[in-house]
């Protein structure tokens, strides 16, 4: 071996026990496991999580884009709280472009479900207990979900990811329609659809789920004229 590759060697061991030992600093308690729930929600709903391979090497990348200040802040105490990192904030118009680049903790996260707008998935380890089911929902429907004075809606492209979400919704008791819309551009994607629409069920939603956006939350609560 000639000292050049013994080098690249010897540095590379050094980088992935610098990563390992950071992977170990993360929080990886109970309470971090529900904060990961919520994480994972967030990125589903309205963000990326990315593997980028560069000329010669590959770039981790998360990027969120919460349009309300109590998602931002629950999103940046949560990275803070389980993984001791602050992303950056950039604000443009009325939504807010939240970049953290780590390998570590985008590894992290990928042990646990698939990112990307078609292949996204629930956190299933995570969303065992109740507590990571409220988690992963409350963040999601913020970032994704849409109310109005009918209903709580939902749409994605992804039909394995929604089927995920029904199952969810279906395990406090939410009763919801579940449906696919096809465009008449044939060339389109089907669009899958979830709709919360009786009182009982927004009620229901309300109480168990809920939003972590404020004017999400306002206009449910103004919809089930409480």
């Amino acid at each position: 071996m000639n000292v050049s590759s013994r080098n690249k060697k010897v540095a590379k061991t050094r980088w992935n026990n610098r990563l390992a030992q950071e992977k170990k600093s993360f929080a990886h308690d109970r309470n971090a496991q529900i904060k990961k729930a919520a994480l994972c929600g967030f990125l589903a709903g309205d963000g990326s999580v990315q593997v980028r391979k560069e000329k010669s090497y590959y770039h981790y990348q998360l990027d969120f884009f919460p349009d309300d200040d109590g998602m931002l802040a629950v999103y940046m105490q949560y990275v803070l709280e389980v993984y001791n990192k602050v992303p950056s904030i950039r604000r443009r118009d009325n939504v807010y472009q939240v970049r953290l680049t780590s390998k570590a903790v985008v590894e992290d996260l990928l042990t646990y479900c698939s990112f990307g707008q078609k292949t996204w998935t629930v956190p299933l380890r995570l969303c065992k207990a109740t507590a990571g089911k409220v988690a992963w929902l409350k963040a999601f429907f913020s970032a994704e979900g849409y109310v109005d004075t009918y209903a709580i809606k939902v749409q994605t492209i992804n039909k394995q990811g929604m089927k995920q979400v029904s199952k969810l919704l279906s395990s406090f008791g939410i009763e919801h329609r579940f449906y696919t819309f096809q465009p008449k551009q044939k060339t389109y994607a089907p669009v899958f659809i979830i709709r919360i629409m009786s009182k009982k069920a927004k009620l229901l939603f309300l109480k168990e789920i809920n939003f972590w956006h404020e004017k999400k939350s306002n206009r449910l609560i103004k919809s089930t004229n409480i």
